[in-house]
């Protein structure tokens, strides 16, 4: 490439190049009015509308020039931007400040306007039928309770097991599950909750009153409201070999009976045959003849023992007839010995009519 070569004599001769008047481009409009962009912006109190609004805009501006769709655009990106900011501050401010809708009531309706229960324990053998007619209605749907994100708020936990009623009285509704059904932290100085329902699917809370120190069990407290109809479930020594009914709600399948017999007694705990699956935990295991003889707390787990077939445990009801053993929460331990009480006075009353002489007879010997 050939050099430029620049002399002296030419730079000298170089001149000032005369100023050039300002040429001024006109101004062009704003693409959006100013009395619009203020009449859109109340928009951001309504974010759906301005949704909808950007939607529309945009097909209709599809045809317009580049600076005009970008106006619009940039513009509709800013409302939409302030307006998520300000619905999520009213959200949070709603949950936080505004009462919501209760969806666990004080007390179950379904229990306080029963006229009678099932009378237990049955003169008869209970048919798998009439166990079912009458014995699920004692069964309750437990699950722990957790605070809602804003607020101290009820809330259902995802997890959840069985229950039954052990006595209605003019108090209440005393209920026995399994300890592990209503969670491992306990406090007696703090009060801890639980979540009830019977077979409407209607919530109530109840307090855990009190928990067993070496044995999977616990109980629960729910205040009546109404109604005068008493109960008392009847406990029974298990034995080896006797036929049992296993209610509660494996996998969700809320009520499911199942049939066995007990298979083995190891202290305090019973193996049994009948089928077992999560959700049975804290249910009943009740003989013929409708007496509660054992809770259900713990199933052997396939994906450890693969062989394993209906290897079931439960804990033997008779802890529920002895004071000792149990750490109490206020008030639990009157409501316990108040069950404690009728049921003594029950199977006194029930042994004096088994031993009480027969009519004499008139006849001379």
């Amino acid at each position: 490439m050939d050099k430029v070569v620049i002399s002296t004599k030419e730079i000298t001769e170089i001149k000032e190049v005369p100023e050039q008047p300002v040429h001024l481009e006109p101004k062009l409009a704003a693409p959006i009015p100013l009395w619009l962009r203020l009449g859109l912006s109340v928009l951001v109190l309504a974010l759906p509308l301005l949704c909808l609004l950007a939607i529309i805009l945009r097909v209709a501006f599809r045809t317009q020039p580049p600076r005009t769709r970008y106006a619009w655009t940039g513009y509709l990106a800013t409302l939409l931007i302030i307006s998520g900011f300000l619905t999520s501050i009213g959200a949070v401010l709603v949950f936080s400040f505004v009462p919501l809708p209760e969806i666990v009531s004080p007390g179950l309706a379904e229990l306080d306007e029963r006229i009678d229960f099932p009378g237990l324990p049955s003169k008869t053998v209970l048919s798998a039928t009439d166990a079912s007619q009458q014995l699920k209605s004692l069964v309750a749907v437990i699950s722990p309770t957790r605070e809602a994100v804003f607020g101290k708020r009820e809330m259902l936990s995802n997890e959840f097991g069985a229950g039954l009623l052990l006595q209605a009285n003019s108090a209440g509704y005393l209920f026995t599950t399994a300890r592990h059904v209503v969670g491992s932290d306990w406090d007696v100085r703090k009060k801890k909750r639980a979540l009830i329902s019977l077979a409407s699917g209607l919530w109530a809370g109840a307090d855990v009153i009190a928990r067993h120190n070496t044995l999977d069990l616990a109980l629960l407290w729910l205040p009546r409201h109404s109604g005068d109809a008493d109960f008392s479930q009847p406990i029974a020594r298990p034995k080896e070999g006797e036929s049992i009914f296993v209610i509660g709600h494996p996998e969700g399948l809320r009520f499911t009976l199942s049939t066995g017999i007990v298979s083995r007694l190891q202290g305090s705990i019973l193996q049994i045959s009948a089928p077992v699956s999560p959700g049975n935990s804290g249910g009943p295991v009740y003989d013929a003849n409708g007496s509660l003889i054992g809770v259900v707390v713990s199933t052997m787990d396939k994906s450890i023992n693969p062989n394993a077939e209906n290897l079931n445990f439960a804990v033997g009801s008779e802890a529920l007839l002895k004071e000792s053993g149990w750490e109490f929460a206020a008030g639990g331990r009157e409501h316990f010995k108040a069950f404690l009480n009728t049921s003594s006075a029950e199977k006194q009353a029930s042994g004096s009519k088994q031993t009480s002489p027969g009519p004499k007879s008139d006849a001379q010997h």
